[in-house]
């Protein structure tokens, strides 16, 4: 038993002077459930935090693809759980292949949206999905996270967003 007790002792003391910790506290605690404005229109949603998602998505009705000076566009309406709904318009950044649990491969649109979560805006790259059978229409996954947070499988609804009216896109 006392060995058990100097290995944890000595494991914890290499990871505090080794930084892992510190860095740890660097990174902001969210829970697997929460809320985020889409910057550019004021929309809110509940987005499930998936860290075994490799990018985000929000739920999307494709209505029109188009070609503008030679690149690809996409019009699309989102809308959220209390029924706010509006049309973009954005470039095509690329097509990501997403795996279906059942079935082929789904072949889905990428484009940039500007996300607030807490008081962090930034500018990611967001697939565009049917999202039927989900509970949430927004899913936040490890490009978003990596290097700004740290998710607790408890925790929900931990960070307002609070961007003050960044750059709307």
């Amino acid at each position: 038993m006392a060995h058990r007790f100097w290995f944890r002792l000595v494991l914890l003391l290499v990871m505090i002077f080794s930084g892992h910790i510190v860095y740890a506290a660097d990174k902001m605690v969210i829970g697997w459930i929460e809320q985020v404005r889409l910057e550019a229109v004021g929309l809110t949603f509940l987005a499930k935090i998936d860290t075994g998602a490799d990018n985000s998505s929000i739920k999307a009705e494709i209505l029109e693809k188009y070609q503008r000076d030679g690149v690809e566009w996409i019009r699309f309406r989102i809308t959220n759980k209390q029924a706010q709904s509006v049309v973009l318009e954005r470039e095509v950044v690329r097509y990501a292949n997403i795996k279906a649990k059942k079935g082929p491969r789904i072949r889905r649109p990428v484009v940039l949206l500007g996300l607030c979560l807490g008081k962090d805006y930034r500018k990611i790259q967001v697939n565009l999905a049917e999202r039927k059978r989900f509970k949430y229409h927004m899913l936040i996954g490890r490009s978003f996270l990596k290097g700004f947070y740290l998710v607790d499988s408890e925790l929900k609804h931990t960070a307002s967003p609070d961007c003050n009216d960044k750059e709307k896109n």
